[in-house]
């Protein structure tokens, strides 16, 4: 004669907030998961990238009621503080860089509003002497440059087992060689433009820091300046021999540049993969499906790929231990962090119907 039962209630204006590199992608995970779950949206995309929400408010205008879903476009200074500020706003969800997801996270916690956090990495793709060689250098280099390496989840540090390092080393610098970077139109292109001309200057940068650091470069390592390369921000793929104590092992640089790093043995790998403020995913090659599900469960992040990398099945959690957030995109989970859940004890023995 005593019930329970819960409601998932809509949280109510929810502000989302959001990075350049895959526009689309970052706008669809989080704008589904808030309407779906009967919130309303105020959404501010990147300044470089705004289109794909423009688009969408413009095509959605007349099957979504006034007000439901809304686009401000602006710098983060203006646009998005005010969206972290504002009284109304009951949910934030961000996409950037640690610095800003954590000033992000203070006005939050001031506010006492829940914050999803999807802040970066440096996750490590762990290539032991038992895995398939040939298809290994091949998932390390598309889950380290897939989109010109602007890509958080990418597998920037690989970790190669001692006994096939060299060997395995110049398979990645070589292959390296089949990512053309050039416009998306030209044939044979394979790998496009930097994003804006403040994160070329980064990504080239970290290029020097690494020559200077003593990290031995295997391949890449210049601007494309050329004629066919004028009209874009270009980088070669780029793979620097390092230890995983050098700045390019630990620092997030988000462009085509890889690190690769010896180990020798399973608990090694462990260790170097762990080594990082960074959390956000990993992989395992391995032919071992023992080793593999070891060392991808002591591996401190929130997505392992086991013998692929980048495979995103419908429904599978995103997200990151340490620097790389709070939170997860993508799965089910998703939508109780756009609800509240509201608790009715019902007793039914005074007869009530």
């Amino acid at each position: 004669d005593r019930y329970y039962m819960e409601l998932h209630q809509p949280l109510g204006v929810c502000g989302l907030i959001s990075a350049w590199n895959i526009p689309f992608g970052l706008f669809s995970m989080k704008v589904g998961a808030a309407l779906i779950t009967g919130n309303t949206v105020v959404y501010r995309p990147s300044t470089d990238t705004p289109l794909d929400a423009l688009i969408f408010a413009k095509l959605s205008q007349d099957i979504l009621p006034p007000g439901v879903f809304n686009v401000v476009t602006g710098s983060s200074s203006t646009c998005g503080q005010r969206i972290l500020d504002h009284p109304d706003v009951r949910k934030i969800s961000f996409t950037g860089s640690v610095s800003v997801g954590q000033h992000v996270s203070v006005c939050a916690a001031q506010r006492l509003v829940p914050a999803t956090l999807e802040l970066g990495g440096k996750s490590a793709n762990i290539v032991f002497e038992d895995c398939d060689f040939a298809k290994a250098i091949q998932r390390c280099l598309i889950g380290g440059l897939m989109n010109t390496g602007e890509f958080c989840a990418a597998g920037t540090r690989i970790l190669v087992q001692e006994s096939i390092f060299d060997k395995f080393a110049g398979g990645l610098a070589q292959g390296a060689q089949m990512f053309r970077p050039g416009a998306p139109w030209q044939e044979g292109t394979s790998m496009g433009s930097i994003t804006n001309k403040s994160q070329y200057d980064t990504v080239l940068n970290y290029i020097e820091i690494g020559k200077a650091e003593g990290a031995k470069l295997l391949c890449g390592g210049h601007a494309l300046t050329d004629e066919a390369h004028k009209d874009g921000f270009y980088i070669e793929p780029t793979i620097f021999e390092a230890t995983n104590d050098m700045r390019i092992a630990q620092e997030e640089i988000f462009g085509p540049v890889l690190v690769v790093i010896p180990f020798k043995d399973e608990e090694d790998a462990i260790r170097i993969a762990n080594d990082s403020s960074y959390g956000l995913a990993g992989g395992v090659q391995t032919k071992d499906i023992g080793k593999a599900l070891r060392v991808s469960s002591k591996v401190e992040c929130g997505l392992s790929w086991v013998n692929t990398y980048l495979d995103m099945p419908g429904g599978a959690a995103f997200g990151g231990y340490k620097n790389s957030g709070l939170g997860r995109e993508l799965c089910a989970q998703t939508l109780n962090q756009f609800t509240q859940i509201k608790g009715i004890m019902i007793n039914a023995s005074d007869g009530i119907i």
